[in-house]
């Protein structure tokens, strides 16, 4: 991270940084740059909540929690494309944390989720549901758009 400015924002490249302060060569308009992945913490951070309906980050946690929970509720779901494509990492980390089975992936699962008779309940049957999988817990089907909008099912394997 040292190549970047911090003052100038994310992606900004700092050329005495990269080459030493006495390059005087051609700018260069490349920079390699991996984006965060949905729903993990990059260092300290919060988590990665993707922008999908506007709104502050408290307001988008928040879809996602809700949207987490219903999947896990219910099984299946109808949203929209993005937001199935968005919660599908939070879904699987549940699932994760649920065959791990310890105190501190209670801990977590019960933060994340709204019910916390259903962590209990997902705790219970998750580690024999899914013994021989390791990820790839949901499924995303698309559907017909509705109002503009693409929308799709994301249902439990």
């Amino acid at each position: 991270m040292g190549f970047y400015k911090k003052a100038g924002g994310y992606g900004k490249k700092d050329y005495a940084a990269i080459f030493g302060p006495q390059y005087n060569g051609p700018k260069i308009d490349y920079v390699i740059m991996r984006g965060p992945r949905l729903g993990r913490p990059r260092n300290g951070e919060q988590r990665t909540i993707p922008k999908l309906s506007g709104g502050s980050f408290d307001k988008r946690k928040d879809i996602m929690k809700c949207l987490t929970t219903a999947v896990i509720k219910h099984g299946r779901v109808k949203s929209t494309y993005a937001r199935a494509l968005a919660v599908q990492s939070f879904i699987d980390r549940m699932i994760v944390l649920a065959k791990r089975g310890d105190d501190l992936s209670r801990r977590e699962a019960e933060e994340w989720m709204i019910d916390s008779g259903l962590v209990e309940n997902l705790f219970k049957l998750a580690p024999e549901r899914y013994s021989d999988k390791f990820k790839d817990f949901t499924q995303v089907t698309r559907t017909m758009p509705k109002r503009g909008a693409e929308m799709a099912y994301i249902e439990l394997v």
